[in-house]
C-alpha cells in the first residue's frame, strides 16, 4: 500500500493552470480547520488531548479503550467534554470556561457511527436521502446517483435494512453521511466524521471504495476525521494521523512517519 500526501490566494495571480491547485497543494502555513483541546473522564480512561486538523483526511488512530471514539462523539456534539474548547475555523463549539455548547443539530458536521443506525421502516433509497432536506434538485439527483454506484448500493435501494448484511448496512449508513455532507447548502465548511468506515468490508472492496470516495470528497472540499486501529486503512487513505493512547495524543504527522512501527509488525506478522 502507498500513502498519498489551505490559503487565501495571492493577490492579482496570473490566470493559468498552474495555479488552479488543490488548497492542501498551496504555499504558506495550512488553515486550522478544527481546534481541539479537552479532557474527559470516561470509564478508565481519562482523556487530555490537543490537536488541530489541517489536512484533506485526519485519521485517529489508536487499539480499543485509548478514546479516539469518545473524542469523535464529543467534536460531533454527542456528549459534553469536562473541560476544554472545541472550534471549528473560527467558530467556537465548546467552551467549557463560557459555557459556550452548540448542539450536534446545529454543528456543520455529518457523522456516521461505528454500528449503522438505519431507520428500520425505510427502504435503503429512503434511508440515504433522509438527510438532503426537501430540496431535490438535479445536481442533488447527480450526488445521490454517484454516491450509491460509489457504495454499490444501486441494487439494494429499495430493500429493508432487515433485510441487508452487516457491510451492506455498515455502507448505508456510510453513503447518507457522505450525500448529506455533499448536499449541505450553509456557506460554511462541513466536517465529515467517521467511526470505523470501512470495517466489515473485505480489503479489495475497502481499497476500490477508499480511492473513490477520497477523490468525490477532494473534489469538493469536504475534510474528513475518521477513526481506526487498522494500519492498513490509514495508510490506503494517505491521511494524516493523529496516533491516541492512553487517552493522549502521541504523535500526529504522515502515515508514513506516525505508523512506522506498526507498519513493521504488521508485515513481519503477515511474513
Amino acid at each position: 500500500m502507498s500513502a498519498d500526501p489551505l490559503t487565501s490566494p495571492r493577490a492579482n495571480p496570473p490566470a493559468s493552470p498552474t495555479n488552479i491547485l488543490p488548497e492542501y497543494l498551496s504555499p504558506g502555513p495550512p488553515e486550522r480547520l478544527l481546534t481541539v483541546t479537552m479532557k474527559h473522564r470516561v470509564g478508565a480512561v481519562s482523556l487530555d488531548v490537543d490537536f488541530a486538523l489541517s489536512k484533506p483526511w485526519t485519521v485517529l488512530f489508536g487499539s480499543s479503550g485509548s478514546g479516539k471514539t469518545t473524542v469523535l462523539r464529543a467534536i460531533a456534539g454527542f456528549l459534553r467534554p469536562d473541560a476544554g474548547s472545541i472550534v471549528i475555523g473560527e467558530r467556537v463549539l465548546v467552551d467549557r470556561a463560557s459555557r459556550v455548547f452548540v448542539p450536534a443539530a446545529l454543528r456543520p458536521m455529518r457523522t456516521a457511527g461505528q454500528t449503522a443506525r438505519l431507520f428500520p421502516h425505510m427502504s435503503v433509497r429512503s434511508n440515504v436521502i433522509y438527510g438532503i432536506g426537501p430540496q431535490r434538485h438535479e445536481e442533488t439527483n447527480a450526488i445521490v446517483a454517484v454516491v450509491m454506484e460509489m457504495f454499490r448500493l444501486s441494487r439494494l435501494l429499495d430493500r429493508m435494512p432487515h433485510e441487508l448484511s452487516g457491510g451492506e448496512r455498515q455502507r448505508a449508513s456510510v453513503a447518507r453521511a457522505v450525500i448529506s455532507a455533499a448536499t449541505y447548502t450553509v456557506p460554511e465548511t462541513v466536517l465529515l466524521l467517521l467511526d470505523e468506515p470501512f470495517s466489515g468490508l473485505d480489503y479489495a472492496r475497502r481499497d476500490d471504495l477508499v480511492a473513490e470516495l477520497r477523490e468525490f470528497l477532494r473534489q469538493r472540499k469536504i475534510p474528513v476525521l475518521s477513526v481506526t486501529h487498522d494500519v492498513g486503512e490509514a495508510f490506503q487513505l494517505g491521511a494524516e494521523v493523529i496516533k491516541l493512547a492512553e487517552g493522549r495524543v502521541m504523535q500526529q504527522g504522515p502515515a508514513v512517519d506516525v505508523l512506522q512501527k506498526e507498519r513493521m509488525r504488521l508485515r513481519e506478522h503477515l511474513g
